[in-house]
């Protein structure tokens, strides 16, 4: 016997096999029990939410001759005949194939005879919206008055196409996408009644692959068994789906909570290396965001995203370390990046763009880049890190300008092992992290002992200043540079914006007005 598509071996017989549509099927068994069953039905929804399958359910039960609880029994010879098609009197009609006036011309000289076999004539007509207008037409009055003996049920994926006539004259049900709890639930039946095991993480995989469609993921998980027989794990599905899965997705994002641009163009490689598109690793990463997102906005974490408990504790963790600002930014970033990535020469540049943007906000101009960077500044000061200005005041007009001096805190001696061997640090910084070096060559090294004092003395500064003293990701970076020199790696690092000359009066008004900046007089 040849091989039976397994979403075809397990088409559902009764409603109760019916996945994530009980608002349907318990309505359309009511209907069926109290005998007020309507003359036309619309089932609406995506593909593969049960809309056929219902539909078929549907015909058996109301021409059933031993009604169970409003299932069909599928044990009758009226179930039987209509299961194996003997029974003509239930017809399924493709709209895609069959879409012109002539076709529903047809239809409409035939449903005057009555069922030859059983009670009523059913016309099931798929993809209804790809009928004509002429069709349409031809269909509407049949619709709206049909004989006693025949039942119309419509099916579509696309009702914004149907006309009002039509939607009017039909009793309306909404197929909702099937979650991934009932999906991976259903899946692992399956498998386990085909001698199957599958690891509830690949399972999880699985029912997020499909994106809400039961007939989808059913064809997926016949992929995975004819991959591997007798156990499914989730590299196996990773490897059959050829998808980015979630370990490197949350990785780049974990680079890009720490600004670790590196790390991330090392991870991006290792992913395309080992046979994932960048579009494929863009929206695994977009998806990853929005979880990001519903976990940092919704007090209800278990139910918000589905994923496994694994997958839900990491994204959770990482949720610490993003603002509400740098997700929404992530999100648009991605998005654009997408678009980019479909249509660019070079679709692993614009993703790297794409990330190194979301490392970097401070190369990002747009009004969520400013936002992401700006609710960076807060947390920092919340957690305590300072920001520090020396001002002296502008000597008086008659005065003559005194030669510059530091007025900071303490005297500065622009002397010693940090000063010395600071182009070698920069150098040894670049290895790691050579995004950062771009900011540190505008400062000067200074301090004694234990303690480097980075300062800046200019606007180019002041931004310099502010995108390296808040992150801890960087300080370690700059501590193990001059470990990597010095041989011994300072225990404090400090930031500091000396501004003391008349010419810099702009600046100090400038900055003045910043939450994120302290002004010493």
């Amino acid at each position: 016997m040849a091989y039976q598509a397994l979403y075809r071996k397990w088409r559902p017989l009764t409603f109760e096999d019916v996945v994530g549509q009980g608002h349907i099927t318990t309505t359309l068994k009511n209907e069926i029990l109290s005998g007020r069953t309507s003359h036309a039905y619309l089932f609406t929804g995506i593909r593969g939410t049960g809309k056929t399958s219902i539909a078929k359910i549907l015909s058996r039960a109301v021409n059933c001759l031993d009604n169970k609880d409003g299932n069909p029994c599928n044990e009758c010879s009226s179930c039987k005949g209509i299961l194996d098609g003997s029974i003509l009197d239930v017809v399924e009609i493709d709209a895609a194939s069959n879409n012109g006036v002539d076709n529903i011309r047809d239809l409409r000289d035939d449903v005057v005879y009555t069922a030859s076999a059983v009670k009523y004539k059913v016309y099931i007509i798929d993809e209804v919206h790809m009928l004509s207008s002429g069709a349409f037409n031809a269909l509407l009055k049949t619709l709206e008055e049909p004989p006693a003996h025949v039942i119309f049920i419509l099916a579509t994926t696309e009702v914004q196409k149907l006309p009002q006539t039509i939607l009017s004259r039909c009793q309306r049900f909404d197929f909702r996408s099937i979650t991934n709890a009932d999906i991976a639930e259903r899946l692992n039946e399956i498998a386990l009644a085909d001698g199957t095991k599958v690891d509830p993480d690949a399972l999880m995989l699985l029912s997020s692959a499909a994106e809400g469609s039961m007939r989808d993921a059913i064809s997926i998980l016949d992929r995975c068994i004819a991959f591997s027989q007798e156990h499914i794990t989730y590299n196996d599905a990773v490897n059959i789906l050829g998808i980015a899965d979630n370990k490197l997705s949350l990785g780049i994002l974990e680079n890009i909570a720490n600004s670790d641009a590196s790390s991330a163009m090392k991870l991006i490689g290792e992913g395309v290396m080992g046979g994932k598109t960048p579009l494929q690793i863009t929206n695994a990463l977009m998806k990853s965001a929005r979880n990001l997102m519903l976990l940092k906005l919704s007090s209800d974490n278990k139910t918000t995203v589905e994923a496994s408990k694994e997958d839900i504790e990491k994204m959770l963790a990482l949720c610490e370390n993003f603002t509400p600002e740098k997700i929404l930014n992530c999100i648009k970033v991605l998005s654009e990046t997408a678009n980019a990535v479909k249509f660019a020469a070079s679709p692993r540049v614009s993703l790297e763009l794409g990330v190194i943007k979301l490392c970097m906000p401070v190369f990002d101009n747009s009004a969520e880049a400013m936002a992401d960077r700006m609710a960076q500044i807060e947390k920092q000061l919340q957690d305590g890190i300072k920001v520090s200005v020396a001002a002296s005041p502008a000597p008086a007009a008659a005065a003559p300008v005194p030669e510059e001096k530091p007025h900071t805190k303490k005297e500065i001696e622009f002397k010693g092992k940090y000063k010395d061997k600071w182009e070698e640090i920069l150098d040894a910084i670049k290895s790691k992290n050579p995004g950062i070096v771009g900011f540190l060559k505008g400062l000067k090294p200074a301090g004694e002992g234990d303690v480097l004092l980075l300062i800046a003395n200019s606007e180019a500064g002041a931004n310099s200043v502010n995108f390296l003293s808040g992150n801890n990701h960087f300080k370690e970076t700059i501590a193990n540079g001059v470990e990597t020199v010095c041989g011994t790696s300072p225990k404090k690092i400090e930031f500091e914006l000396n501004v003391t000359d008349k010419q810099n009066e702009k600046l100090i008004d400038k900055i003045k007005d910043f939450d994120f900046i302290n002004i010493h007089d």
